[in-house]
């Protein structure tokens, strides 16, 4: 039975650099055995400013029904969103808060935050984590941090500093090893 990961692409701005990662992720995963990933592009979802839960809200639209089905269906998420102002995205707040703690209860949590500067955004990972606790979730302890993206990735996510394929192969080994587990106790107390 395969594990499901969604990758949440926090980032709406043009030219984003984060969504490179989030590219590269989605076929790293897919590689691996027993994984599909699929990637929820904020830039794409178009999501009003949240002011109610997804299915109160009066822009209330088939679009949010499908974006609730593939969190209920995830097994595993990957939240990756640059560094803005020591934090995360708005974006990946505002969505995240769409949707009812139970669409990440129990459920791994892996976050990358990504810059172009040197420290690869350590505080906006830093508080993603938190997020995460805070929707019940089960934050990876494992970081996957990006400085200097744009030295790491070119534009279709393909790693272009071997280097960083270490730090790739670590947070990806992470998390599908503690995806594995927490789907395995799912499956054995059902």
């Amino acid at each position: 039975m395969p594990i499901h990961y969604t990758i949440i692409s926090g980032s709406i701005r043009q030219n984003r650099n984060s969504h490179r990662v989030s590219l590269h992720l989605l076929e790293r995963i897919n590689q691996q055995p027993n994984s599909q990933a699929t990637i929820i592009d904020l830039a794409e979802a178009n999501l009003p400013i949240m002011t109610d839960l997804w299915d109160k809200h009066p822009q209330h639209t088939e679009a949010f029904s499908k974006l609730a089905a593939t969190l209920q269906n995830s097994d595993a998420f990957i939240w990756v969103s640059p560094e803005y102002n020591g934090s995360y995205t708005p974006a990946l707040k505002n969505f995240i808060d769409h949707f009812p703690i139970n669409a990440f209860h129990k459920k791994p949590i892996g976050v990358v935050s990504v810059s172009t500067g040197s420290m690869g955004g350590i505080r906006g990972a830093l508080n993603m984590q938190q997020l995460a606790l805070a929707v019940q979730g089960y934050a990876l302890p494992q970081l996957l941090l990006v400085p200097q993206v744009t030295a790491k990735f070119d534009t279709t996510g393909t790693v272009v500093d071997e280097n960083f394929n270490k730090q790739l192969n670590l947070f990806v080994n992470e998390l599908v090893w503690l995806s594995e587990a927490v789907k395995a106790k799912v499956i054995s107390s059902q």
